[in-house]
């Protein structure tokens, strides 16, 4: 039996960040990390495999390996099969023990199988998972051919799409407007006008039936609910991803909705010594307190903080209680990022919002070189003026300015705080401080209260 002080499950970006902070704060506990798989794919990096970047899948996008042994971080290449919480015992695949003192489930999650469709496991149908094995060999046969459907378009199905397209094959983009949950319609209308070219045909609100095969029982066809059929030489399933949590879940771990664990605000689960973090934990909406699905790296490197912090004595509450949803991408030199609940969803959730949409340049004046075109959109609730979400497309710097509207939202900021929000510009980085547009945007939403007094 294998004995640590500290038994981390699991090898993306959650259990890194918990492992190398738990080195910084417990420098007297050894630290063992448990993965499937000696090398790790970060999501997110995955779509620019298939691009013109052609980033080898054989790569390690997480260092996991050196760098562990560099910190005293004990790394073993296995998978968990069960878990005796009781006698604290985590069992591998081949029956080896492990015994913990405290234990951190990081187990991720896998790629959604969506067996309405028909044949939706054949032959020359792909998936896209974090493992690098089958990520090389997709590669492999994705390489070779020309025209290929994707299906879904939330962030992995269109940037798969844009990726290959730059290749040069044909793709067929199937599902819903792109990046509906993210992005309220005019911002997704944006991104099909600029991702949209001849080498993407969009079936937009279509959504596939059946996955058709030839002769050989290989994908040649998608066959629409409509019945369209889409001649393709593969398929690629973009289709969403579910908590990997079976194994927890099937040793008498608690389960919410989703099939996500149940965590606390110190992503304690309901077991003794036992923590959950990232995509396998509960995720509760920063603004509906629904919960929901949503996985993203950043949310799950700030719960592998507040556990760590928290493993031996509370010092650490969480400060947020919810994730906030906030998303980046880049569809051929333009950048969209949102955060928090768009427009049209709040409206849905029957949450009363007021909007503010602006357009400038991110350069002073426009005519200096590589000025981009900057749209900033504000959504804050209509009694109190807090804001609530925020969407920007623009160039490079688009990724950083969604972080600053996240933490605007996260810390229940409202728009008459904008009013005196202090940003460093200049004519080069920045638009002008005369119409910065966040602050342009919570001008237009605080004339509407001003002017009724």
């Amino acid at each position: 039996m294998q004995k640590s002080d500290i038994l981390i499950i699991g090898g993306g970006p959650a259990a890194i960040v918990a492992a190398n902070t738990a080195r910084d704060y417990y420098p007297k506990k050894s630290v063992t990390v448990i993965k499937k798989s000696e090398k790790s794919l970060v999501p997110c990096g995955i779509p620019y495999i298939f691009g013109p970047l052609l980033q080898s899948p054989k790569d390690d996008f997480i260092p996991c390996g050196e760098r562990a042994k560099k910190m005293g971080i004990n790394l073993i290449i296995d998978e968990i099969v069960k878990i005796d919480f009781d006698n604290k015992i985590a069992f591998g695949k081949e029956g080896e023990e492990y015994s913990y003192e405290k234990l951190i489930l990081a187990t991720g999650s896998i790629p959604n199988k969506p067996k309405n469709i028909e044949n939706y496991d054949a032959k020359g149908v792909f998936y896209v998972p974090k493992e690098a094995d089958y990520i090389e060999k997709m590669y492999e046969k994705i390489k070779k051919l020309q025209t290929i459907a994707v299906i879904g378009t939330g962030f992995i199905g269109v940037e798969i799409a844009g990726e290959l397209a730059k290749s040069g094959k044909k793709i067929h983009l199937i599902g819903p407007r792109l990046l509906k949950n993210a992005f309220d319609e005019e911002f997704s209308e944006q991104m099909e006008s600029i991702m949209l070219s001849e080498n993407i045909t969009f079936h937009k609100n279509r959504h596939a039936k059946k996955i058709v095969l030839n002769e050989e029982n290989k994908a040649s066809k998608v066959l629409l609910e409509n019945e369209e059929e889409v001649e393709c030489e593969a398929v690629i399933m973009a289709t969403g991803y579910r908590p990997n949590t079976k194994m927890a879940i099937d040793s008498g771990i608690s389960k919410r909705q989703f099939d996500t664990i149940y965590v606390d605000e110190y992503m304690r689960t309901t077991k003794k010594d036992v923590f959950a973090i990232g995509d396998c934990a509960e995720k509760r909406h920063f603004i509906t307190r629904r919960t929901i699905p949503i996985m993203l790296a950043s949310t799950a490197t700030a719960e592998a903080r507040v556990a760590v912090a928290n493993l031996y004595n509370i010092n650490m509450v969480k400060s947020f209680s919810g994730t906030i949803g906030i998303f980046s991408t880049v569809v051929g030199d333009t950048c969209f990022a949102s955060a928090g609940i768009t427009e049209e969803n709040a409206k849905c959730e029957k949450i009363p919002v007021v909007s503010s949409t602006i357009i400038s340049d991110d350069k002073h004046p426009s005519k200096l070189p590589n000025n981009h075109k900057q749209t900033v959109k504000l959504i804050a609730l209509k009694s109190s003026l807090q804001i609530i979400g925020a969407q920007v497309i623009g160039g490079i710097d688009t990724g950083e300015m969604i972080n600053i509207l996240g933490v605007i939202i996260e810390k229940r900021m409202n728009v008459f705080d904008l009013l005196n929000l202090q940003v460093a510009t200049h004519p080069l980085l920045t638009s002008a401080p005369t119409a910065y547009p966040i602050v342009q945007a919570a001008q237009n939403i605080a004339k509407l209260r001003i002017g009724k007094e």
